[in-house]
């Protein structure tokens, strides 16, 4: 029974669950005039609004500067209500907040990076109410390469002979 409610009320019919959310219906509460019926809203763990999840990023981990690069980001907020991101690209730039979503919406953002580097990607959430995620991260490296030894040697070389290249290519036959 509700605690205002009588005997006959139907309390807990109909009854509807929405993340930590329960709708529970009094189909015959007559408080405001015959067969008007009420519903009573509970929300699991005291009615407090609690933070989204920790979002989640998904994408490439490695790249090329100056090539745009897309990634995705998920997450969901235990009251179901709507989200903003925030997102750290690394590099000294951001996103803002951008928003809002529904809880459990994949967004998808891109970025470019224009220098080399190793990067850390990070988000966080916060929901209509103000609560805010913890950090999600993803380690990424622009532009993917390959350090072949002795290649600072040829570098090298090569500045301070400046005609030796034609004449290898000479040489080589090409």
């Amino acid at each position: 029974m509700a605690s205002d409610g009588t005997a006959g009320a139907y309390f807990g019919f109909p009854v509807s669950l929405d993340g930590v959310t329960i709708f529970i219906g009094a189909t015959l509460d007559n408080d405001n005039g015959i067969h008007s019926g009420s519903v009573y809203v509970l929300i699991k763990g005291g009615g407090g609004n609690q933070p989204p999840d920790t979002p989640s990023i998904t994408g490439p981990t490695k790249g090329k500067i100056k090539i745009p690069v897309e990634y995705n980001f998920i997450t969901t907020d235990p009251n179901g209500d709507e989200i903003n991101y925030f997102i750290e690209w690394g590099d000294g730039t951001d996103s803002g907040w951008i928003g809002p979503f529904f809880s459990g919406e994949e967004i998808n953002q891109a970025h470019t990076w224009t220098k080399k580097g190793d990067y850390t990607i990070k988000a966080k959430a916060k929901d209509s109410n103000g609560a805010e995620s913890d950090w999600g991260k993803l380690l990424v490296t622009m532009p993917c390469s390959y350090n072949l030894p002795f290649m600072h040697l040829w570098e090298g070389f090569f500045q301070r002979f400046p005609n030796a290249f034609p004449f290898l290519r000479h040489l080589l036959g090409y």
